[in-house]
């Protein structure tokens, strides 16, 4: 009885961190939206918070036709692991062109990373709740905790192509759904290769692959983020000469 009560407790914690780090990120980047309407990262979190319910339903599904984690098989596995991040990706994926996408302020990589991060954590928030209500399992308590920080880190590659796909292209354009889909499907295997390891039993023989795949995935968020400050750098700068050269014709 201890023990299950400290592990929620825990488990409130978590959900707690999850919505308290939402909180800080709408306060500390609306400032940072281009000087533009903030609105955006609250909505984003909101509508993405929704989008957790066609996510488990599909996945509840899935489960009953008996296609689950506790497939026996290898490749049973890693399809499972590739098919539940697919679907929880492409949620958060259909949030960025139904709604985000549509805005003006997501105009660049940097805006992307910034929505895409609170509709990461919106989404997590509520799978992350559901798990709560739903099972009393000890390996929920590392569950919760590592898909925060997981989720935030593919929520900064999607948001960048999906960005990069707005940054100077139309978005009917060949190239600009290129890269729409290549940040889908970059988070999706990102996301799979951890799901493949949350739902091994044993970690230990794992733990050096399991490293390098840590690695991979902070150097790629790393550039992302180098290369989005970069172009936003460039965009400010583009945007100040365009005014200043506005001003002086009158």
């Amino acid at each position: 009885m201890v023990n299950f009560l400290i592990v929620s407790i825990l488990n409130l914690l978590s959900l707690s961190l999850s919505l308290a780090l939402a909180i800080y990120l709408m306060v500390s980047l609306r400032t940072k939206m281009n000087s533009r309407d903030s609105t955006i990262l609250v909505v984003c979190f909101l509508i993405s918070l929704v989008t957790v319910i066609p996510a488990l339903v599909i996945k509840y599904t899935a489960a009953e036709l008996g296609f689950d984690e506790h497939i026996n098989s290898l490749f049973g596995r890693i399809g499972f692991s590739v098919f539940t991040a697919f679907i929880d990706e492409l949620n958060k994926y259909i949030v960025i062109i139904a709604y985000a996408y549509r805005r003006r302020e997501f105009d660049e990589p940097q805006a992307g990373i910034f929505v895409t991060m609170l509709i990461a954590l919106g989404f997590v928030t509520g799978d992350n709740a559901w798990h709560i209500i739903q099972a009393d399992k000890y390996a929920d308590t590392w569950r919760i905790l590592s898909s925060i920080p997981m989720s935030m880190l593919v929520g900064v590659l999607m948001g960048f192509y999906s960005g990069m796909s707005k940054y100077g292209l139309d978005s009917d354009d060949l190239s600009s759904f290129g890269l729409r889909i290549r940040g889908l499907v970059t988070a999706t295997l990102f996301h799979g290769f951890y799901n493949f390891f949350l739902f091994m039993e044993e970690y230990n023989s794992l733990m050096t692959l399991i490293v390098i795949g840590a690695l991979i995935v902070l150097l790629q968020v790393g550039l992302c983020i180098f290369r989005a400050r970069r172009l936003h750098s460039r965009l400010v700068y583009s945007r100040m000469r365009r005014t200043k050269s506005g001003s002086g014709d009158i």
